[in-house]
């Protein structure tokens, strides 16, 4: 199986409502961004604009389908992703 990459994914919420994501390829990249745009907001801006951040695992269409097929014939418990993913399949069924 194909090893997994990760991203920092950063969202920014204006006013408490998701203005946008962006996604890095590190924690300390998104961390930066954070301390650079909270550097230029001014005190109504510190109110208006606040930041979350998680950790996203990157898949590729062969990673997926390799994990599923491992977790067919019980070489793996499914986690994270794929675990959420086989549950909304099993719903459909």
């Amino acid at each position: 199986m194909e090893e997994k990459k990760t991203v920092a994914e950063l969202t920014i919420h204006y006013k408490r409502q998701r203005l946008m994501s962006l996604l890095f390829d590190s924690t300390e990249t998104a961390d930066a961004i954070v301390e650079l745009l909270s550097g230029h907001l001014n005190e109504k801006g510190k109110k208006e604009f606040s930041f979350s951040g998680e950790i996203k695992t990157v898949y590729s269409g062969k990673g997926i389908v390799d994990e599923l097929h491992d977790w067919m014939d019980h070489k793996i418990e499914p986690q994270g992703t794929i675990l959420d993913l086989i549950k909304v399949l099993d719903g459909l069924n």
